[in-house]
């Protein structure tokens, strides 16, 4: 309807110049089916020859101008017409599947935990108010359902046959499906992801089984990884009265262990130290076998007496466990890390670009001279708590290339940026999408649907059935997967031993491993 007044405008002004310029009468309905023609670049029929300029330039113009209205019409109006028209609609209603569970909002706080229910066979449903993020959904083979809450769109029937519902909306939005599904007679486990953690209650008060906040979960995750005093890298050392220590070395690319196995080195016969497990890009390997590799790069953890562990520090690099941990960024991931890290002990010093009174350093944590002010060479590791992966992977970069046998510590938002991180420099990288698939996951479907990450312990037992063997013949790894690093004998502790050490009446064997090793 927009176009009809252009339409009988170009009309009129083609009948006023055939009947001036050119000296021949046109009636309106030819006239308006020249400009039909011109305007729309298709072409004429008894019209397409003028001997007026005038006249030329008028067709000439109402071409271009016909050409550049149909090339904005186009893509503006009629491709979404026809896309509304013809393509499929997108289901409102839940799917008829029994034991799925339901997913209020996509996002990266579920994107692994839908992958990972995808591997395992679990059903998911992802509820989405947004239309372009729904149909993506369903172009990636996702069980997508499309509603608008706010306009009472979402019709519930059919929860009942879920297993749980996880919302990660809008902390409001989250409150007000919870209530519906609780209203509906849903009686399963609900699980809300907050962005505030004072909204808590009130989402509780809602019906929610439990309400977690992926940026402290992130946070928590970042702690662990950076202190023993939260996490221990292996548990039990008292049992061993101070005589055997834990160390973790850096196995850099010069170092003349680094890519060979623990076979060809024979490490613990050349020094007395037993390596329990290695990180390399951010997984630890634990229990290792023979014929494992230490990878350039990699942290090794090692048990053994204080002249032991010197002897291996002559092959690898000992990292420094006394310095501060340095924290890069401060905002709310930031700050509740260093809330958890002080709260147990640990010295935590922070810079950050924006001002804040618990920096040690107001600066851009990017720039190299600003690192060496706040005391990079002197920090123990360096956690990386930016807000976005391209500053995470660049800062990675900077540290490592400053410091090589520094370990960092990345936060990183979308979990397939993980790798790239990894190679940027991060010893360990962690997304809120996997540190929410392993918590939810653990709730969910419990050990046995995540890969729980091997808590390596130390444990005493009784020698008693192995006396007169050497250690040698008892095979003590080989049957059960843990490694002797010490003997208990007539009330001290025995570090240094070898494949001839001999097991006698009272002696207590001192094994380390994970699991039901």
């Amino acid at each position: 309807h927009d176009a009809l007044p252009i339409l009988v405008l170009a009309a009129t002004l083609y009948r006023l110049g055939m009947r001036h310029l050119e000296g021949e009468e046109r009636d309106f309905w030819s006239a308006f089916e020249w400009a039909s023609e011109t305007l729309t670049t298709t072409g004429y029929g008894r019209d397409n020859h003028w001997n007026h300029p005038l006249m030329v330039l008028m067709d000439t113009g109402l071409q271009f101008f016909g050409l550049i209205v149909s090339i904005a019409i186009i893509p503006v109006v009629l491709i979404p017409w026809f896309e509304s028209r013809f393509e499929a609609r997108l289901p409102q209603q839940l799917p008829a599947l029994d034991q799925f569970v339901l997913i209020y909002r996509w996002g990266p706080a579920v994107s692994s935990l839908v992958r990972d229910m995808g591997r395992q066979k679990i059903p998911a449903v992802i509820v989405e108010e947004n239309e372009s993020r729904a149909r993506w959904l369903r172009d990636h083979e996702h069980n997508v359902v499309f509603v608008n809450l706010e306009e009472g769109q979402f019709d519930l029937a059919g929860v009942e046959r879920c297993r749980a519902l996880i919302a990660n909306g809008a902390d409001h939005d989250n409150a007000s499906l919870i209530s519906a599904a609780r209203q509906r007679g849903f009686t399963g486990q609900i699980f809300a992801l907050v962005d505030n953690p004072r909204h808590r209650r009130p989402i509780i008060l809602a019906g929610a089984d439990a309400v977690y906040s992926p940026v402290h979960s992130l946070a928590a995750g970042l702690a662990a990884k950076a202190s023993d005093r939260i996490a221990a890298r292996v548990s039990g050392i008292q049992l061993l009265h101070g005589e055997v220590e834990l160390a973790e070395l850096r196995v850099t690319a010069s170092s003349p262990i680094a890519g060979k196995s623990l076979a060809e080195l024979g490490l613990r016969r050349r020094t007395g130290a037993t390596i329990v497990g290695q990180w390399a890009l951010g997984e630890f390997l634990g229990q290792p076998k023979p014929h494992t590799k230490l990878e350039p790069g990699a942290i090794i953890v090692a048990l053994g007496n204080e002249a032991a562990l010197a002897r291996l520090g002559e092959l690898a690099t000992p990292l420094d466990r006394g310095g501060p941990l340095l924290v890069l960024g401060f905002g709310e991931l930031g700050q509740k890390l260093v809330e958890m890290l002080e709260s147990v002990g640990e010295t935590v010093e922070v810079v950050a670009r924006d001002p804040h009174p618990r920096l040690d350093l107001c600066g851009d944590a990017l720039e190299p001279n600003v690192l060496e002010k706040v005391g990079l060479k002197r920090a123990r590791a360096a956690i990386l708590a930016f807000g976005d992966d391209s500053t995470t992977l660049f800062a990675a970069t900077m540290v490592r290339d400053l410091m090589p046998n520094l370990p960092i510590i990345a936060a990183v938002d979308r979990a397939e940026n993980v790798p790239r991180i990894h190679r940027a420099g991060a010893d360990f990288a962690l997304s809120i999408s996997q540190v929410t698939a392993q918590l939810l996951g653990h709730k969910l479907f419990g050990e046995q649907f995540i890969a729980v990450e091997p808590r390596i312990r130390v444990f005493e037992a009784s020698g008693e059935p192995f006396v007169s063997q050497t250690l040698a013949a008892a095979k003590i790894p080989e049957r059960s997967g843990c490694t002797v690093v010490a003997l208990g004998r007539a009330g001290r502790v025995m570090a240094e031993l070898g494949a001839d050490t001999q097991i006698s009446h009272g002696d207590a064997i001192y094994l380390v491993g994970a699991g039901e090793a």
